[in-house]
């Protein structure tokens, strides 16, 4: 693979999804809304969203999804591209697990901690806001009850948030994610494509090798035990954009001869939420179990 190519390609990649996934549907919000002021992102006040199946109850316990959108996405896309309909018929049809999702603030800060300190969406995601929902929606404990999905830059930092913080979730599910290797992250922190439309030394720091090889998914999973019991899917589209497909089937491999357990495959479709939807009713259906059953 030429990897410089790949690296040019990201940033592009960035741009074309910040565009087309900013351009909203329009209909009646389903999802609940809440603005929260948070410590770990320098006393920002930022928002999140929760999506709950139909006739949640009071009294009902469920497994708890933490949603990670991609670059351009926000809390509120999953209802502007009208998912929620989706996934309340689905729901109502005995088709999807009854799960409460919620969907945190990224903007485009690929869900890292950042170098600088101004913005630490990992410890904010895992500190303060999965024990609020859980709080809120009273949801299963973590981890056995605990997952976390994510699509396009939210697939890398779903990847990023399990190799980081290894045992908090039971399980990972990486759709369209960019998946970069060492020398691909290098390449990328440096480009000065890249660094028009994301702040990556603020995100990164200095482009340090040793610890970028830290931050390798091929470096860091090397065996089943460095996953500590997280389930990992990851799936990719057959028209998804450059270079992911072939990102994701080295990663595929790569866990496969570590005897890693894992789930990947391809889906008929793009980089898109309408092809998304569908991958991620039955990722919910893998994490959680056929509905029904």
């Amino acid at each position: 693979m030429n990897v410089r190519r790949l690296a040019l390609r990201v940033p592009a990649l960035l741009l074309v999804t910040a565009t087309l996934l900013t351009v909203a549907c329009t209909g009646a919000r389903e999802l609940s809304y809440h603005q929260v002021r948070s410590d770990r992102m320098s006393g920002a006040r930022l928002s999140y969203s929760v999506w709950v199946p139909p006739d949640f109850r009071d009294d009902e316990r469920l497994p708890l999804i933490t949603f990670l959108h991609g670059g351009g996405d926000d809390p509120t896309t999953f209802d502007d591209q009208g998912l929620p309909a989706e996934f309340r018929a689905a729901s109502e049809r005995g088709e999807l697990p009854r799960a409460v999702i919620f969907f945190p603030q990224g903007d485009n800060g690929f869900w890292a901690n950042w170098y600088d300190g101004t913005r630490l969406y990992q410890d904010w995601i895992l500190e303060e806001l999965i024990p609020e929902v859980q709080r809120l929606y009273h949801t299963l404990p973590c981890p056995e009850d605990c997952h976390v999905m994510g699509v396009s830059m939210g697939g890398y930092g779903s990847l990023r948030l399990v190799m980081d913080r290894p045992g908090r979730f039971a399980t990972l599910t990486a759709i369209s994610a960019p998946i970069f290797d060492t020398a691909q992250m290098m390449n990328f922190a440096t480009d000065r494509m890249t660094q028009l439309f994301i702040p990556v030394h603020r995100v990164w720091g200095p482009a340090n090798e040793s610890e970028i090889r830290a931050r390798d998914p091929f470096r860091v999973w090397r065996s089943p035990a460095d996953l500590h019991g997280t389930r990992v899917t990851i799936r990719w589209g057959s028209d998804d954009r450059a270079g992911i497909k072939d990102t994701n089937v080295r990663l595929h491999e790569h866990l496969e001869q570590h005897g890693i357990p894992h789930t990947a495959g391809e889906y008929e479709g793009n980089h898109s939420w309408r092809s998304w939807s569908p991958v991620i009713q039955q990722a919910l259906r893998d994490q959680l179990g056929t509905a029904g059953e």
